[in-house]
């Protein structure tokens, strides 16, 4: 395994990624894991506050179920949903806002 460091993590992560067949899918997880990584460079957490942080997740998906979804309750919440459901319904001239209401 090659030395892993603060300042080649992030391209060793997206290495892996090449496995993934599906262009759009490895565009969208290469994103997510160049975000993950500049909001953990900015914020700086500690362990523990990093643990924190995935107990929170944790504790949303053991509350999913088949009838009950949490992290859709999540994406709500976070603003997630309104805004993909913006993008992909973007107002023409005349037409009226999209809502996920």
């Amino acid at each position: 395994m090659r030395n892993l460091t603060e300042a080649n993590l992030t391209e060793a992560v997206l290495a892996r990624t090449v496995g993934c067949e599906d262009a759009r899918t490895r565009r969208i997880l290469q994103s997510i894991i160049r975000h993950l990584h500049a909001i953990v460079r900015e914020v700086e957490p500690t362990p523990e506050e990093w643990l924190a942080a995935i107990r929170f997740l944790t504790e949303t998906g053991q509350m999913c179920d088949e009838k009950r979804q949490e992290f859709i309750l999540l994406s709500d919440t976070l603003g997630i949903s309104m805004l993909v459901d913006a993008i992909n319904n973007r107002m023409t001239a005349g037409g009226t806002e999209s809502s996920v209401l």
